[in-house]
């Protein structure tokens, strides 16, 4: 199965998703279903608070969610939107962000930096430099306080001197690793060294050909609570 055809199916199943919920109120509805759009979340906001994500004034979530947390899909319909991360019981945005949707596509939600300053920013995602039996995938630097780094898959270097976003200085294009990929070991290292700064043995999902992947930087090593340091991935095609 090639990308192109996973994108296919996957651009049915938003349809079948708004299809589904709106089944559930009536069944003998005969009006045709409106498409929708999906995102993957990422909440790379440094703070120990837990929080809530709100899409136009409604929270989204059941549970509380902490930084470092990766979230697909969330599924919405065309037009006009305001996300924002607020803390659990406060009435004030950590971050939020106004993002104008188009129905039938794939975006990506990203919240980061500290307690000095937090940004939020939606972006559709452009699939075009992903390619047809690799494993592609892009990488989020999005830990405030680490310097450069080197991101390994498998224990082969497969980006380099990675630098904190900051204001939002992203590569959001999709890259493929050289050789095959035999295992989900992540490892992050201090760029141009050996120093392992983070490893994940376990990421959320499996790394396989014809598979578009986020790996994301996320957390501080000076912490041991929820904000230690943490390098997952996730879907950016489901």
């Amino acid at each position: 199965m090639t990308i192109t055809k996973i994108r296919v199916w996957a651009m049915l199943a938003l349809v079948i998703v708004a299809t589904a919920f709106t089944s559930c109120l009536k069944t003998d509805n005969p009006t045709p279903q409106r498409p929708q759009a999906g995102f993957g979340v990422i909440n790379a906001i440094l703070t120990n608070r837990q929080m809530d994500f709100y899409d136009q004034g409604q929270k989204v979530n059941t549970n509380p969610i902490n930084t470092s947390s990766l979230l697909v899909p969330y599924v919405v319909y065309g037009g006009v939107h305001i996300f924002a991360f607020k803390a659990v019981g406060q009435a004030t945005d950590l971050a939020t962000t106004t993002y104008r949707v188009d129905s039938m596509t794939y975006n990506t939600i990203i919240a980061w930096g500290d307690s000095t300053q937090t940004y939020m920013r939606a972006v559709k995602d452009d699939f075009t430099s992903a390619k047809d039996d690799k494993v592609n995938f892009r990488f989020f630097h999005l830990s405030p306080n680490i310097p450069a780094v080197d991101l390994y898959l498998d224990n082969q270097k497969v980006d380099s001197n990675r630098t904190y976003v900051g204001g939002g200085n992203f590569d959001f294009t999709f890259k493929q690793p050289k050789n095959s990929i035999y295992s989900n070991n992540i490892k992050v290292k201090l760029a141009g060294t050996d120093s392992v700064l983070v490893e994940n043995t376990s990421p959320a999902q499996t790394f396989q050909p014809n598979r578009v992947y986020t790996i994301v930087l996320s957390g501080d090593k000076s912490f041991t609570d929820v904000r230690k340091l943490v390098v997952n991935n996730m879907y950016s095609l489901y």
